[in-house]
């Protein structure tokens, strides 16, 4: 790994209204030697220029790759007010040990600079961080994004180390939420039951504090019309994972359902979007169920708009995910007029009713549910319009007051602890 030399000085000073905040995602990022940042993941430059509503400059923390050319089909996740720090591109915990102590001496270094930070948790990063900042007593906020004992329940991902993560990041968020100042939650509920912050367990004060939203970006003005199903004979189905790296988004699952609704003289095929280091393997086993024909994996695509150009054209969305938080593509899905299937998972039933979920392994179970949904076309129409309903309570507009006020009562919080 090539890392630049860092000047270690205090680089944070709040001088009359100005504010500056590190935040901490998790994930990879490919600097080139102009500086500019890109990323593969949701996290380009129109989610961390959100934070610009009210900090003057945002600091990103992310594990950084040095490259000499933007990489294909990534987006470009750094710009005007947005900067990123460097930091080692360790992939699991055997790289990390590896990289131990200049990820130590890192994490100092900035929990020193800074004098406040918001940490999108669990995360192998935010995680790491946030224990450095905690140190410092400054204040700090954390949006809470998934479930962690979900996230890396049996199935999900291949590793020795799987059940450790699994109790060890669950058992930090539970800590992390109730020490922080103040926690956002992408669920209504679910994720406040089992991770409840400070301000929940103990009531809000300008010091600790709460809210939900998640981080979808759908505009006013994207919202499509509810769809028609009545001539229609042929379907299209999307699914939509940005990173095929586990098993837990429900590949095999849907495709297993395709393979019973081919046999039943169903005229329906499935676009995978999305690109990762199982693609290969979700290639050879729609081969091995000879559906391969009726199946597209058609890559990543290289932004919001363009997945949801995509999804808007199909008459479906299946998603039979074991674990998330409140995942935004079925939201834009809704957005667009789809109905919906997907698991009982997380935040999923607050968006989905319950005739709409199914275990992310029943795959006879989404078959019979979408068997019925195409032999039922008013039904299909009614959760066409029902969803563009539910997904116009996240709206941009909305969400980004919500998100707002958050931030303001940390950048308030920190002005006054100076």
């Amino acid at each position: 790994m090539r890392l630049k030399k860092i000047n270690l000085r205090f680089i944070l000073s709040i001088e009359g209204d100005v504010m500056e905040i590190m935040v901490v995602p998790d994930g990879h990022y490919y600097k080139l030697p102009s500086g500019e940042v890109y990323v593969e993941s949701v996290f380009n430059y129109e989610f961390f220029a959100r934070y610009l509503s009210v900090f003057d400059k945002v600091f990103v923390l992310g594990r950084i790759t040095y490259v000499d050319q933007a990489p294909n089909n990534m987006k470009l996740a750094s710009g005007n007010k947005v900067e990123f720090l460097d930091f080692p591109a360790f992939k699991g915990p055997w790289q990390y040990l590896r990289n131990y102590k200049t990820v130590k001496k890192l994490a100092k270094s900035y929990s020193n600079r800074f004098d406040c930070a918001i940490f999108r948790v669990p995360g192998a990063t935010a995680n790491i961080i946030s224990q450095e900042f905690i140190s410092t007593k400054k204040p700090f906020a954390v949006e809470v994004v998934v479930d962690p004992w979900e996230y890396f329940k049996k199935g999900t991902i291949k590793s020795i180390t799987r059940p450790i993560v699994r109790l060890s990041w669950t058992n930090y968020l539970k800590k992390i939420c109730k020490i922080a100042n103040g926690v956002s939650y992408v669920t209504r509920e679910y994720l406040q039951k089992k991770y409840p912050s400070h301000s929940i367990i103990n009531g809000e004060t300008e010091e600790y504090f709460s809210t939900h939203y998640s981080s979808v970006s759908i505009r006013t003005d994207s919202y499509g019309k509810p769809k028609k199903y009545f001539n229609k004979s042929s379907y299209v189905i999307t699914h939509a994972a940005n990173s095929f790296t586990t098993y837990g988004k429900g590949h095999i699952t849907l495709m297993k359902a395709l393979k019973i609704l081919r046999d039943n003289n169903h005229d329906v095929r499935i676009v995978f979007i999305g690109d990762g280091p199982l693609k290969e393997n979700f290639i050879n086993f729609s081969k091995e169920l000879g559906v391969s024909e009726h199946v597209n994996f058609i890559g990543r695509l290289p932004d919001g708009n363009e997945v949801r150009n995509v999804i808007s054209k199909s008459d479906l969305f299946v998603f039979p995910t074991m674990a998330e938080g409140l995942p935004r593509v079925i939201l834009e899905a809704m957005s667009v007029g789809l109905p919906c299937i997907s698991s009982p998972v997380s935040g999923i039933p607050e968006i989905l009713n319950n005739e709409f979920l199914i275990d992310y392994d029943d795959y006879k179970g989404y078959a019979n549910k979408i068997m019925e949904l195409l032999q039922n076309k008013e039904l299909l129409e009614e959760a066409s319009a029902n969803n563009i309903s539910v997904a116009q309570e996240y709206s941009e507009e909305i969400l980004n007051k919500r998100r707002e006020v958050f931030f303001r009562k940390l950048s308030n919080l920190a002005k006054n602890s100076n």
